[in-house]
């Protein structure tokens, strides 16, 4: 697996992840977090950042 497969691989994971999380909140307490929906671009930016400096 190449590194750009991998970063769009842990990035689909963590958006999975944070979509999950945020309908289980959404559920229990009627809020929505929009900090775990900006999460996972975030990280996606990042982990393309350390894969462009390698």
């Amino acid at each position: 697996m190449t590194t750009n497969q991998s970063v769009w691989l842990i990035t689909f994971i963590v958006i999975l992840v944070c979509i999950l999380i945020a309908v289980l909140v959404w559920m229990y307490t009627g809020h929505v977090f929009v900090a775990i929906v900006v999460a996972p671009p975030v990280i996606h930016w990042i982990l393309k950042r350390r894969q462009h400096s390698r």
